[in-house]
């Protein structure tokens, strides 16, 4: 008896200690603080950036300042930094010898697809026709077919694409790219298995699952919900679902599959949280994820014992059975297996005046994580709105910080995720 009320009362200790950890946990949005969000610390980093940018341009393009053209390009793209001075060094730099630069060429073709302008047609078709870069050969194939580049029918891309390349089935980039064009024309979302199939498998017993929903135009905020390895989602105190808007696009605006594009579809591994030393991105806790190919098997599925090296198998057994053979959620698996890393679950503090005229504002957009809204005071440095936060607390509520993360466009309407759109798949 004594033996049995010694266990009881080790077994109440044992839970309110774990209640106390994960309470103790719990993000006080009040709390939160960035230096780096005062007027004068911000006004200086935008401006050390833009003066950076427009003395890289002023030189000239060789093997030792390729380097910095790449970096000038990324930061005037993450800013919508457009103006002559820009579009001038992205025509400079497309007339550099094809492939001479991988990494520069890349970058440019980048950035002109992200200025939304068709100009530069002429000469990234050149690219197009003469790389054999398959990262260059991708994005200029999407900006040619954005700015439907002498009314090319979809044909003659596939065509080219398979007559360029003989081994492209083997390409996890070029494996996407035909996908995307096989299905420029068609309705694929119709074929989309069934959503209320997916938020109700357990993935695996006992996880903690995130669901982060979107658009196929990701300028439209998706939404994020989470379940409990009970397998009920997170509610509000109201008791209403738990909900926050998110974004998953990236500066660039490309598909998933091509490097610093939107966030691939698919899923994640999540192994925890932590706080990121990249001022841009702030001191709220992130939730810490990992692509397919990004850490080994046996911490990507939560598994000692079962997988020892990365197999498609393994991700495809994630799966309800139904979604095993749809393309579009094994695009994590392919960009993992491509190159793609440090895809997150982060707030902000970048100056959300360079996006204010975005359809997603106040959201801001990466190069290929999830981002959630925070609002900063510049005048003391306190946080005043984190979804970030909100986020991280209903993730501590789980009570479990091991998981997946599913990343899924749900359709090609033009507007935000709602939570009303989503309750009836809730129930």
């Amino acid at each position: 008896m004594t033996s049995n009320r010694n266990f009881l009362i080790l077994f109440v200790l044992t839970i309110i200690l774990c209640s106390q950890s994960f309470s103790q946990r719990k993000v006080d949005t009040e709390k939160l603080r960035s230096n780096f969000v005062l007027e004068d610390n911000k006004k200086d980093y935008y401006q050390n950036i833009i003066s950076e940018i427009k003395s890289t341009f002023k030189t000239e393009i060789d093997k030792h300042s390729a380097a910095n053209w790449k970096r000038a390009f990324s930061n005037a793209e993450s800013l919508f930094l457009f103006d002559e001075d820009v579009i001038t060094a992205i025509r400079k730099s497309l007339s550099v010898p094809v492939d001479k630069y991988l990494k520069l060429q890349r970058a440019t073709l980048e950035i002109a697809y992200s200025t939304e302008k068709n100009t530069f047609a002429k000469v990234i078709n050149k690219i197009f026709l003469s790389t054999k870069d398959k990262t260059s050969y991708a994005i200029a194939t999407n900006y040619l077919l954005r700015a439907n580049y002498l009314e090319r029918e979809i044909f003659f891309y596939t065509n080219n694409m398979q007559s360029k390349f003989i081994s492209w089935g083997q390409s996890s980039i070029l494996k996407n790219l035909y996908f995307d064009l096989s299905n420029s024309k068609s309705e694929k979302f119709e074929k989309m298995p069934s959503l209320v199939e997916l938020l109700q498998h357990p993935f695996q017993k006992g996880k903690t699952i995130i669901y982060s929903l979107h658009r196929k135009n990701r300028n439209y905020p998706g939404m994020t919900i989470i379940k409990k390895p009970d397998g009920t989602f997170v509610k509000n105190s109201d008791g209403t679902i738990f909900n926050i808007p998110q974004l998953a696009v990236s500066f660039s605006n490309l598909p998933g599959y091509i490097p610093n594009g939107n966030t691939p579809e698919g899923v994640y591994s999540i192994i925890g949280k932590y706080i990121s030393p990249t001022q841009t991105i702030g001191p709220t806790p992130n939730v810490l994820v990992r692509s397919p190919f990004e850490v080994k098997p046996e911490i990507f599925f939560h598994n000692k014992s079962e997988h020892k090296y990365f197999a498609k198998e393994n991700y495809t057994n994630l799966l309800p059975k139904t979604w095993q053979n749809y393309f579009p959620i094994f695009q994590s698996y392919y960009a993992g297996k491509y190159g793609r890393r440090l895809i997150i679950m982060h707030g902000s503090t970048d100056d959300l005046n360079y996006y204010k005229n975005k359809s997603y504002y106040p959201l801001s957009p990466t190069r290929g994580c999830l981002s959630s809204k925070e609002i900063w005071n510049e005048q003391d440095g306190k946080c005043i709105e984190s979804d970030q936060a909100k986020l991280i607390n209903a993730f501590y509520s789980t009570k479990k910080l091991k998981g997946f993360l599913v990343v899924i466009e749900i359709d090609d309407k033009t507007k935000p995720v709602t939570i009303d759109e989503l309750k009836k798949l809730l129930q």
